[in-house]
């Protein structure tokens, strides 16, 4: 069992680190290139929307579980509320969808749209029973709206668009810079090492166990997420890069039915609004709306092009926004994206330096949806041999 660790990396992954060893009894040492505020962070500029993306690790299953339950406790708490708000989402399809949950439990292959043939099934997550998620047409979406009386585009606008299927659930969404605050907040209250604002910070891992061992450090949680490709020159690591833009929350929306009472997540990856590529979203999130966005890999703009900026303003349209009443700001961020998250013991740096190296990053856009489970992790790995 570790004496004393430095956490290396301040966004949502190496916080809740920080925290997990801090209320563990475990002393830290923090640092961090830069503050968690930084609004250039992608912890900070992140959706902060529940749902696994751009992360096929099966380990992650168990670690977004693990950031539910404590989600859904905040979101209870009278203190901390605040800091996550449960948000009635939906998923836009435009095809491979139409059957209930039940028929897709058994489901493996089918004939289907177009006599393509389609092997598929609901991620593991949606199975979980505080979600309420259903697999609905955009008829079925229509009947209950009436009762939920959800901010969503209505029926005859999806189907025109070509939308026939969605899924429904309600999903907890993180007010991003606000829980960075209170994370750092609580981690302050410890009597613990902190420099989150160190600059250019350390070049490569050797740096960062020496680090340690000068601070009497015996092991060390490397949870720097993108910066971890030169740090620890990883080759399968790369930036997914994000944009959005910022709407005031309050702003009136363009919906016919006056009705509509209930602010909504809406996503979509199918055509005509959306691709893979350039997703169209919003998300309710503390006092606004982001609207997005992009996931373009190896791309490295840290700024909105003009066209980009237009395609936005053209999603937040669709999503019934004002864009010309509402903006607020916007963000450019970059996801890091990883065949595998890299969680593990480095054995050969370990055994080596006298110090046990824990590796935490490339958590993908799933950075919110695991930071809590991937913290736990982390606190496993250091409790064994």
């Amino acid at each position: 069992m570790a004496s004393k660790v430095l956490v290396v990396g301040s966004g949502a992954i190496g916080l809740r680190t920080a925290l997990e060893l801090l209320r563990n009894k475990i002393p830290v040492v923090l640092r961090s290139a830069h503050h968690p505020l930084d609004k250039k962070t992608c912890s900070m500029g992140a959706g902060g929307l529940y749902m696994p993306y751009k992360c096929e690790d099966p380990r992650i299953d168990k670690w977004s579980s693990d950031t539910l339950d404590e989600l859904l406790h905040l979101a209870n708490d009278e203190k901390k509320k605040s800091l996550v708000e449960i948000v009635p989402t939906l998923y836009l399809m435009s095809k491979h969808g139409g059957m209930t949950t039940e028929d897709f439990k058994d489901f493996e292959s089918k004939d289907y749209v177009g006599g393509t043939n389609i092997k598929t099934k609901f991620p593991k997550w949606t199975t979980d029973p505080r979600l309420s998620f259903q697999h609905l047409t955009i008829e079925m979406l229509e009947w209950q709206n009436h009762a939920l009386k959800l901010k969503i585009p209505s029926a005859e606008i999806l189907k025109k668009a070509g939308y026939n299927f969605g899924w429904l659930f309600n999903a907890p969404i993180v007010d991003a810079p606000n829980m960075l605050k209170d994370l750092l907040e609580e981690v302050y209250e410890y009597p613990v090492d902190i420099n989150v604002d160190m600059g250019q910070g350390y070049a490569n891992t050797d740096e960062m166990v020496a680090d340690a061992k000068d601070h009497g450090c015996d092991a060390l949680i490397n949870c720097t997420g993108l910066g971890s490709m030169e740090l620890c020159n990883d080759k399968d690591l790369i930036g997914g890069r994000g944009i959005l833009l910022h709407y005031k929350r309050d702003c009136k929306r363009n919906f016919s039915d006056a009705n509509m009472e209930r602010d909504t997540a809406i996503l979509t990856e199918d055509g005509p609004w959306g691709t893979s590529t350039d997703p169209v979203y919003i998300i309710p999130r503390g006092d606004v709306f982001v609207v997005g966005g992009t996931y373009y890999e190896g791309n490295t703009n840290d700024s909105l092009t003009d066209d980009e900026r237009k395609r936005l303003i053209e999603n937040a349209h669709l999503m019934g926004i004002d864009p010309s009443e509402a903006y607020v700001d916007e963000w450019a961020g970059f996801r890091p994206v990883r065949k595998t998250v890299r969680m593990e013991i480095d054995e050969e740096t370990s055994a080596s330096n006298g110090v046990k190296v824990i590796h935490s990053y490339g958590h993908g856009g799933s950075g919110w949806t695991t930071y809590v489970g991937a913290a736990k992790a982390s606190l496993e790995l250091l409790h064994s041999d």
